[in-house]
């Protein structure tokens, strides 16, 4: 017995047959190919009128030349026919190709967008959303519209102007002969139904199961390190087994009623001939039809059945597309929560800002939990702060602050005394360089990942940044130098020598402002020095506001902000906070004191 499905998820939900709304959507995609569109939607009536002719010319050369003997004109019958089975042929070659064609370029605008409002999004919307979700947008979603249009919609068309072409044929020839189908259609098209409508539950299950699968392979994947050093490889490979028998079976399902729905068409189309023959037997006797309608129209039912067949399997795609389109649309429509604010921006910035910062009366909280109270805080041009405090104290949200990651519910940020929300994104982003914990490289080489391929950075000033940051010296040890292409994430580079990229990446795009998550807490002492060496060489001249877990590494910085609760409680230089004794100098203790000599109770 198949699994039922649990619950409709936005992956498997199936959608009505037919949205106006979402279709006139759709349609503006398809605009800019009106013209291959109207070509689409011209072959299928020409293919429809090629299929009816047919069983006509077959009983005008049966009953006027086979039976009577006469074999004047039955050439040309015979080359009408011929050339009716070409045009046959020449309008399902065109349907197939020209719709194929028109859906992967309407799908490829749409994908487009999709990838590039992806990246408008803010992080608060990607920390809801699974990135296996939004990718399925863009692959799978897209694929189900473009077969839409590919072998959907216009091929719907195409199949009912089909069946109302032989219908009218059939009519023509024998009306009588035609009720005999009437009668028996309607119990084959139900059981074909039917059974596409079970093959939709199995394959919805089917969806689910391999999103199952995909899920566990890249968390087993993204793990496979505890995987190893504990000895778990048979455990993860039975629990992925488990996945993968249950999917097999699934589809062996899918694949069974499949077969059966093939051949229980094809056995109902040769009941109908022998109930037609039979039938049309008795016809013949009284005279009512002649044999070579009799053969015309059993060839009208052999062509009735392809349609037929078909028909059910494209009703599903149909729905699969419009749920599609509903998802893809509901994405497209998602405005991020940090934008470009309804007020005009300055109209003359400052190419390169002093890099004065200030926060006034800031609060902000994520949803009942407040993060930074009421706080003030004012950074000087060229000044290097560190922030420091317990987990959660509101440290990350400061600087996500400064750069407009998160928006503050009260209070003001300014640059230079602009309020960042009157600067463009744009324009604030490259003010503020920031350097994470760890450095994201992507697959390409090192030059196109110091400048983030972007083509306006010169390869003088990336290997001038490699330089100054000190990269370039295990740079040129590598076969190609800054060609040398990185593997997905840059594994084949040490941690070091990632985040020595990262530093080199901002010398390279010379932010005015530097914003450091601390760059240093997840490589080993010798990195650390390389790097504290490339950070002196990046704050020089910038303001640097700096996160710092490792206080070892924030001893020569201007001043120290202290964070406890989302509010400054202590402010001063190294020295000075160490003297007086305060939750700065319990968390030094910490650190750098054997724990027998801690305080009792170092911070609440």
């Amino acid at each position: 017995m198949m699994p039922a499905v649990q619950a409709d998820t936005e992956e498997t939900r199936y959608g009505a047959f037919w949205d106006a709304r979402l279709m006139a959507r759709f349609f503006g995609y398809a605009k800019p190919h009106r013209r291959w569109l109207l070509l689409a939607m011209l072959i299928p009536p020409i293919g429809a009128l090629s299929q009816l002719a047919q069983p006509l010319v077959i009983q005008m050369a049966v009953d006027r030349h086979l039976v009577t003997g006469n074999m004047d004109g039955f050439g040309a019958l015979l080359a009408m026919l011929a050339g009716l089975g070409l045009l046959q042929f020449v309008t399902g070659y065109l349907q197939s190709t020209i719709n194929a064609m028109l859906g992967q370029r309407v799908i490829s605008e749409l994908r487009r967008e999709l990838f590039a409002h992806l990246l408008t999004l803010d992080a608060a919307f990607f920390a809801k959303n699974p990135s296996g979700a939004l990718t399925n947008r863009i692959a799978n979603d897209a694929e189900a519209i473009s077969q839409m249009v590919s072998a959907g919609l216009i091929n719907l068309f195409g199949d009912i102007l089909l069946l109302i072409a032989i219908a009218i044929g059939m009519v023509t020839l024998s009306p009588r002969l035609s009720l005999v189908v009437l009668l028996l259609m309607p119990v084959v098209i139900a059981v074909a139904f039917r059974v596409t409508q079970r093959m939709r539950m199995i394959q919805r299950h089917g969806t689910l199961l391999m999103a199952r699968m995909t899920a566990r392979l890249t968390e087993e994947n993204e793990g496979r390190d505890v995987v190893r050093l504990f000895h778990q490889q048979k455990a993860a490979t039975e629990r992925f087994g488990a996945l993968n028998r249950e999917h097999r079976a699934n589809a062996d399902k899918s694949n069974l009623l499949e077969a059966f729905q093939f051949s229980f068409v094809e056995t109902a189309s040769t009941v109908v001939v022998a109930v037609l023959l039979w039938h049309g037997s008795g016809l013949m006797d009284d005279g009512t039809v002649t044999i070579g309608v009799l053969t015309a129209f059993i060839d009208a039912v052999r062509r009735l059945f392809f349609p037929i067949r078909d028909l059910a399997g494209k009703f599903t795609t149909m729905q699969s597309a419009m749920s599609a389109l509903e998802r893809v649309f509901a994405l497209l429509d998602t405005r991020p929560a940090i934008g470009e604010a309804p007020v005009a921006p300055i109209p003359t910035l400052p190419n390169r800002p002093k890099g004065a910062i200030r926060l006034a009366g800031v609060t902000f909280a994520y949803g009942a939990e407040t993060i930074l109270s009421n706080l003030d805080l004012e950074i000087a041009p060229g000044e290097r702060i560190a922030i420091v405090g317990p987990t959660g104290a509101g440290k990350s949200t400061l600087i996500k602050l400064i750069n407009r990651t998160v928006e503050a519910q009260a209070g003001q940020v300014t640059i230079d005394g602009i309020p960042v929300e009157e600067i463009p994104l744009a324009t604030l982003r490259q003010w503020a360089g920031v350097a994470r914990q760890e450095t994201f490289l992507f697959s390409g080489t090192i030059a196109e990942n110091i400048g983030l391929f972007d083509t306006r950075i010169p390869r003088d000033r990336i290997a001038r940044a490699a330089e100054e940051s000190g990269a370039m010296a295990f740079i040129r040890l590598l076969p190609d130098g800054l060609d040398a292409r990185l593997t997905e994430r840059g594994n084949n580079l040490s941690a070091g020598q990632r985040q020595l990229l990262g530093m080199t990446r901002i010398l390279a795009l010379d932010p005015p402002i530097l914003i450091l998550d601390e760059a240093t807490s997840s490589v080993d002492a010798v990195s650390e020095r390389l790097i504290q060496a490339a950070l002196e060489r990046l704050m020089t001249g910038r303001t640097a506001v700096i996160i710092a877990h490792r206080l070892s590494t924030i001893r020569h910085v201007d001043r120290i902000i202290v964070l406890a609760k989302g509010r400054i409680i202590e402010s001063g230089t190294h020295q000075e906070l160490l003297a007086h004794g305060g939750l700065f100098a319990q968390l030094h203790a910490l650190q750098f004191q054997d724990p027998s000599d801690a305080p009792d109770d170092p911070v609440a």
